[in-house]
């Protein structure tokens, strides 16, 4: 195994989980003969001394998480740019970006510790909405625009680089990535994409027409939408990752492409995105077969 060795090691966790702290602890123990720094949060639960903030982590070779699949992406939209490598414990349900469960640490982080893994790289999506957010924001899975809280549906007209695609009404649209297409687009109808694929799925949310169907574009192409609302009092958003939420202006335009950033998870137990797909989705094995 040619892989690093970690030896500066971050944990952020959502303290909201149940039985966070004894796992955290046990984590503790486990990182004993390296480095190993606390966000603020948990280290105030921990009363240990070695604290950062979520943006410090940034300068550690490895961040292990505990929590689900939002704390995953929260880590890694904060550390986007660094690329630092990201370990999740799952303390939640379905875990789709988690690796390990909180019984495998004792065994699996010193094989990690030791070399003994792979990486996964994510494509990762960035979004400007001029005069609302014009620095660009980061995601891991998906840039969702909306009608938010309204019960009036929004216009849309989707340009793919520079290319008219359709001018439909409907409740919102889905932008995602492959990483995102088992979240918020696969339950609104999208497909399901695997992962190390190069493009972007563009989904409807409940389009007022029978013609409009999912769509996957390459990765290189930069997706425009145009919008307008039509309720003074409940104005469109725009939300990313389902963490981000910004209002924006009743009229205007948002443009989203690929990051030059992605996230890197570890991958220590090897399994393919399609056995994920049947543990977490309960495809299941097929039937027995039945002999005469």
């Amino acid at each position: 195994m040619n892989n690093k060795h970690f030896k500066r090691v971050g944990i952020y966790a959502n303290v909201k989980k149940k039985n966070i702290i004894p796992v955290a602890k046990k984590l503790l123990h486990l990182l004993n003969d390296v480095e190993t720094f606390c966000e603020y949060g948990l280290a105030e639960y921990l009363d240990i001394q070695n604290r950062a903030t979520l943006p410090e982590l940034n300068n550690c070779d490895l961040v292990i998480t505990l929590g689900g699949d939002g704390t995953v992406l929260n880590v890694a939209r904060n550390l986007s740019e660094s690329e630092v490598p990201i370990l999740g414990v799952n303390m939640g349900k379905l875990g789709f970006l988690t690796e390990l469960n909180p019984d495998e640490i004792e065994q699996a982080i010193p094989a990690i510790l030791a070399g003994d893994y792979e990486i996964d790289e994510r494509m990762m999506l960035e979004v400007i909405a001029p005069n609302v957010a014009n620095t660009p924001i980061i995601g891991l899975n998906e840039i969702t625009l909306d009608k938010a809280g309204s019960p009036r549906t929004l216009h849309f007209s989707i340009f793919v680089s520079g290319n008219p695609v359709s001018h439909i009404a409907a409740d919102g649209i889905i932008i995602a990535t492959p990483t995102g297409s088992t979240a918020y687009s696969m339950s609104s109808g999208g497909a399901i994409v695997a992962p190390n694929m190069d493009v972007t799925l563009i989904t409807t949310l409940a389009p007022y027409t029978l013609a409009i169907r999912p769509l996957i574009v390459a990765g290189k192409e930069i997706v425009e939408i145009k919008y307008k609302g039509r309720d003074d009092k409940n104005p469109p958003h725009l939300t990313v990752d389902g963490q981000i939420d910004i209002e924006l202006m009743q009229e205007g335009i948002i443009k989203i492409y690929k990051s030059r950033h992605k996230t890197k998870l570890i991958n220590y137990h090897r399994r393919s995105f399609y056995d994920i797909l049947r543990t977490k989705l309960g495809w299941g094995p097929p039937p027995p077969t039945r002999h005469p």
